[in-house]
């Protein structure tokens, strides 16, 4: 092994010999020197590399110590935020779960009332087409009948009057008073024959009016109808509870209804029968029975808002006002008939002619208007809905923006660290899948 010893080019050196003194660059040559400068050089070079080696190699133990420790505080703190991001998911699952729980119940709840609503609308709007239809044809029967019978009348007026005249030439006085007695009493029977026709036929075209206010009979009547005397039934007639007297503008007595009110779950028979009784004890042109309670037709249901049963017309309680509007103006119109054709014999030309009139088409198009405002009313309930459903939609949709921007943030915070939070960000759009399942149900 060498070893290299460092000295100083001033120090002294003393002769062993003389003792003499000299510096030590003197007693060795340039050459000697230079040489072991050159050495001295290296030698310094290789110690500084090594000091600042070593110097590195300590520097990277250092950073590695600090290192370690600052890593491990970024373990905790990654361990916190993804403990924290658990929590935060737990509580988006649960409010999410909730959220949709209570939108679903409330969602099914509208939706089944929104369906039986619109169920019992089709019900009513069915019962007043098969009442159209029913009218429609009562009304072909009674035409055809009306004019079989004024053509057999024309027939029989004009055999009798050749009868008449033929006996006349050749009868006593006496026997041409009988004759002209009994053509006057078939003209009469004749004449009674086509009102109770008109009679049947205005009474038939008002099964189709419209519903109203379910108030009180005795003060929706007085209400609706200021001109004419509401008035219970006398006392001693059993059953019914109101008379109707309809009074024309000019105060003139047109007809009487009686009306009987009937509170009761289950419809009985024997109710019509004691109202007709009741009509002919107080001499009542109508009779009118309001039940809650109706009867049922032959196959077994009672959805129909007004019957006839046995000349006897049976309504509910939500259909009374306009079906007395109709019999009021029926009482009306033959009131008028009876006043402006005193006198005259050929009654079946006022059936025919009221066929054929104005009033008669304007009551066939007040039916067709019923039918398109029930129609209206069935859109505008659908838009109601429709306008819940979206608000609901769009608080769903602020909820879950609301969550997912909290997810977001966590995120943001762990960078890689949180990676499972990435399942819940992409959760589907509640407000999309609540909007999915009500189209798909409103197509069923």
């Amino acid at each position: 092994m060498t070893r290299t010893i460092m000295v100083d080019a001033t120090e002294q050196v003393v002769c062993p010999k003389c003792s003499h003194a000299f510096a030590l660059s003197e007693g060795i040559s340039r050459q000697t020197i230079e040489r072991y400068a050159g050495e001295f050089e290296q030698a310094l070079a290789a110690r500084r590399k090594q000091l600042e080696a070593e110097l590195a190699a300590e520097a990277k133990r250092r950073a590695e110590r600090e290192a370690a420790q600052q890593l491990d505080a970024l373990k905790g703190e990654l361990a916190a935020a993804q403990a924290a991001a658990k929590a935060s998911k737990d509580q988006l699952q649960k409010a999410r779960e909730e959220a949709s729980a209570a939108a679903k119940e409330q969602y099914e709840t509208d939706l089944r009332a929104a369906r039986e609503a619109l169920a019992a609308k089709d019900s009513t709007l069915a019962g007043l087409r098969n009442a159209e239809l029913a009218v429609r044809r009562e009304l072909l029967e009674l035409r055809e009948r009306a004019q079989s019978q004024e053509l057999e009348f024309q027939r029989k007026l004009d055999e009798e009057r050749k009868r008449i005249e033929a006996s006349a030439r050749s009868a006593i006085g006496e026997e041409f008073s009988q004759k002209e007695a009994r053509l006057r009493a078939q003209i009469e029977s004749a004449q009674r024959e086509a009102a109770d026709l008109k009679r049947k036929l205005e009474q038939g075209s008002q099964q189709t009016q419209g519903e109203a206010l379910e108030l009180g009979l005795e003060a929706m009547l007085h209400g609706a109808f200021p001109m004419d005397e509401i008035q219970p039934v006398p006392k001693g007639v059993n059953g019914a509870d109101l008379l109707q007297r309809v009074r024309s503008p000019s105060g003139q007595l047109c007809g009487t209804i009686v009306w009987e009110a009937k509170q009761t779950k289950n419809w009985q028979a024997a109710w019509v029968q004691k109202l007709k009784d009741d009509q002919q004890t107080v001499g009542a042109e109508i009779a009118v029975l309001v039940t809650s309670a109706m009867p049922k037709d032959q196959s077994g249901r009672s959805g129909e808002p007004f019957v006839r049963e046995s000349d006897v017309w049976v309504t509910r309680f939500d259909a009374a006002r306009p079906l007395a509007e109709a019999l009021r103006v029926t009482l009306l119109e033959m009131h008028k008939l009876r006043q402006a054709n005193l006198g005259r014999s050929e009654k079946m030309e006022l059936l025919y002619n009221y066929i054929c009139s104005p009033q008669f088409a304007q009551r066939v198009k007040s039916v067709v208007e019923g039918f398109e405002a029930m129609r209206r009313d069935l859109e505008a309930e659908k838009a109601s809905m429709t306008r819940i459903w979206k608000k609901r939609e769009m608080q769903l949709t602020r909820m879950t923006t609301g969550m997912l921007g909290v997810v977001g943030d966590l995120q943001g915070i762990g960078r890689e660290g949180m990676a499972q939070l990435d399942s819940i960000a992409a959760l589907p759009d509640v407000g999309q899948e609540e909007a999915t399942e009500f189209e798909s149900d409103a197509g069923k």
